[in-house]
């Protein structure tokens, strides 16, 4: 049978990979708010680049890096499971 995507191993391989950390909610809603959480915070490390008061480059170029590959992660798993939705929608019954 087809398993909920709540608790699935999607979101158990990102909670181990630190990608995303566990609490309440679950599933895909964690990852958007993680996601969501780790945009909000690089934003304002860019607002304190641009008026000259973060403390480290470095740490705000690392902290961009972060979110760029945590966007793209999400991406490659949307495209996933779009590609699933489509091949089970092609099945003919």
């Amino acid at each position: 049978m087809i398993e909920a995507i709540a608790g699935s191993a999607f979101a158990d391989s990102l909670s181990s990979a630190g990608v995303i950390k566990p609490g309440p909610a679950s599933g895909f809603e964690n990852v958007l708010t993680q996601l969501e959480k780790s945009e909000n915070s690089l934003g304002t490390l860019l607002n304190d680049v641009a008026t000259g008061q973060a403390g480290s480059l470095h740490q705000v170029m690392l902290k961009m890096e972060e979110t760029r590959m945590q966007f793209e992660l999400f991406m490659q798993v949307r495209n996933k499971v779009l590609e699933a939705y489509q091949e089970v929608m092609r099945i003919q019954v």
